[in-house]
């Protein structure tokens, strides 16, 4: 029986490789499963000194890994942003969030009446199942169930690739609806991409689901994917330790602009749900990820979030929000830095009531 209000007492969440049964649940309690942290398709930059054996050995050795500047060739240079030509624009809507923003800084209350009759479900990142027990996506699910709403998360295996995951994504939204309720869900990076797939491989979802959050998600790819999969060192290091582990390198190909081109292909986004899609940018020594943020400006010559552009992340029809000063990490790892311009639970509330306030279509 599917647990959204996460009981004291948790239950045991499965964690096979084949396809979910029809009683896959969503995890019921935060409090005593809070090992997901990071989310990268390498989590190199950021690696734990923690991280479980084998993976923990190949992250770091990924980690210290420095990428030549200038690389050879023009990699991925024709690809970026390829979706946005390819697909209805996304809308520019960084003001929306932006006044929404300053109104849960000052307190108020900017959800609208209907978010009481859905269920919120975050969806993590690739690999966040394996960093070590620090917190990740908290925050961003506290500040909703602080707002008095229903929230979970999608046990999905976050070293498998997209439409395996899309599978578990199905049976989680189905679980969650059965008692009348909309979902809402809420993906962070590969996160984002499994959801969006649930909902473009499965049409049955569309009834259930009232919106789709994306955060930092490479709908489109990313240059980064091809270009750490092309290196043979990344290569075998990271993909030998995450298919030990019972994964599939394909969770790092699935993020690669030739797979999402055929996956988009195949399955477009359906038309008709409320998206709003969140990107960002930094540039800052400080960050885990300044040395991916680096490779892109020097070798692409484009802003990133360490891991993804804001060109490519934007889901076609979506509204799309562009932040600056925030890396990969910064959306849903907790950081007790009291001088940040953004925090995981103001963005996942602002981001939330842009997506309830569009109406469903169709």
């Amino acid at each position: 029986m599917l647990q959204v209000a996460r009981p004291l007492s948790p239950a045991s969440l499965p964690q096979a490789r084949a396809l979910p049964p029809a009683s896959a649940q969503v995890e019921p309690s935060r409090s005593n499963l809070r090992s997901p942290v990071r989310d990268s398709f390498t989590a190199a930059a950021a690696a734990p000194a923690g991280a479980r054996g084998m993976l923990g050995d190949a992250l770091s050795r990924v980690g210290h890994l420095r990428l030549p500047i200038p690389w050879p060739g023009k990699g991925e240079a024709d690809k970026i942003g390829w979706i946005q030509k390819a697909f209805p624009p996304a809308k520019e809507s960084t003001a929306e969030f932006e006044s929404l923003h300053q109104q849960v800084l000052a307190g108020k209350d900017v959800m609208p009446a209907e978010a009481k009759d859905c269920v919120f479900l975050a969806v993590g990142g690739l690999l966040s199942q394996y960093a070590p027990k620090e917190l990740y996506f908290d925050d961003n699910l506290d500040a909703l169930e602080d707002a008095g709403l229903q929230v979970g998360r999608v046990p999905v295996d976050t070293d498998m690739g997209v439409e395996h995951n899309a599978a578990i994504v199905r049976e989680a939204v189905l679980e969650a609806a059965k008692n009348g309720k909309k979902v809402v869900l809420i993906g962070h990076s590969k996160g984002g991409l499994d959801s969006a797939a649930a909902l473009a491989m499965y049409p049955e979802l569309k009834e259930h689901v009232r919106a789709l959050v994306t955060v930092q998600s490479p709908y489109g790819g990313s240059p980064m994917a091809q270009d750490l999969l092309d290196n043979p060192l990344v290569r075998y290091g990271l993909g030998g330790a995450v298919e030990a582990l019972g994964g599939s390198i394909q969770a790092g190909e699935d993020l690669t602009y030739d797979s999402r081109q055929k996956f988009l292909a195949k399955h477009p986004m359906p038309e008709g749900i409320p998206t709003v899609s969140l990107a960002s940018t930094t540039f800052k020594p400080t960050s885990p990820l300044f040395a991916f943020q680096e490779y892109m400006q020097h070798r692409y010559g484009v802003k990133s979030d360490g891991l993804v552009v804001p060109q490519d992340a934007f889901i076609p029809g979506s509204k799309a929000v562009t932040l600056h000063g925030l890396d990969h990490l910064e959306s849903t790892v907790t950081n007790p830095n009291p001088f940040k311009s953004y925090k995981p639970a103001d963005i996942t509330l602002s981001l939330v009531a842009m997506a309830l306030r569009m109406p469903k279509e169709g």
